[in-house]
């Protein structure tokens, strides 16, 4: 009986560390979500045209989700002051897991963590990108920020019908 109770207990106190290092890595997080159409409305008139760079997450996120958002704002707020302070360029994060962002993962084909560029032109996106490589690069910070600013400027950059 005495053998049987130390299991227990021990069986307990694992389960109970393994639950704190889990909460550790994946803690919940709040989304300050911003809808497209609004920011960009607040920033354009109507016949002007706008890069979203969005980076979207879910509830859970684990350290290397944090990352990519961080270094992907990074790259932004590097490359692109002018850019972001006159809106050619928003950047934003969202929550997908949120009721409202949901159709995000079927709009893009979403299946994890990623960045859109996406254009917008009156008031409607007319293309977007999936910056699908951010997840081969996040274990280089100076390679994950050139390849976002890099791609980036060549959205930027294109020309559009």
């Amino acid at each position: 009986m005495k053998k049987f109770i130390f299991c227990s207990l021990l069986m307990i106190c694992m389960a109970g560390l393994l639950t704190i290092s889990s909460a550790q890595d994946t803690e919940l997080q709040p989304a300050d979500d911003i809808q497209v159409a609004d920011s960009v409305a607040a920033n354009q008139d109507s016949s002007s045209e706008n890069i979203v760079a969005t980076y979207f997450h879910g509830t859970r996120r684990c350290m290397t989700c944090r990352k990519l958002e961080a270094y992907s704002e990074e790259a932004l707020r590097a490359a692109f002051e002018e850019e972001l302070s006159d809106s050619t360029l928003i950047w934003r994060a969202v929550n997908y897991d949120q009721k409202e962002n949901e159709h995000y993962l079927k709009d893009y084909g979403l299946y994890t963590k990623s960045l859109i560029l996406s254009r917008v032109k009156d008031n409607s996106e007319i293309e977007w990108k999936n910056l699908d490589k951010i997840w081969e690069k996040v274990g280089n910070k100076d390679e994950f920020l050139k390849y976002v600013q890099e791609e980036t400027r060549a959205f930027l950059d294109k020309e559009t019908e």
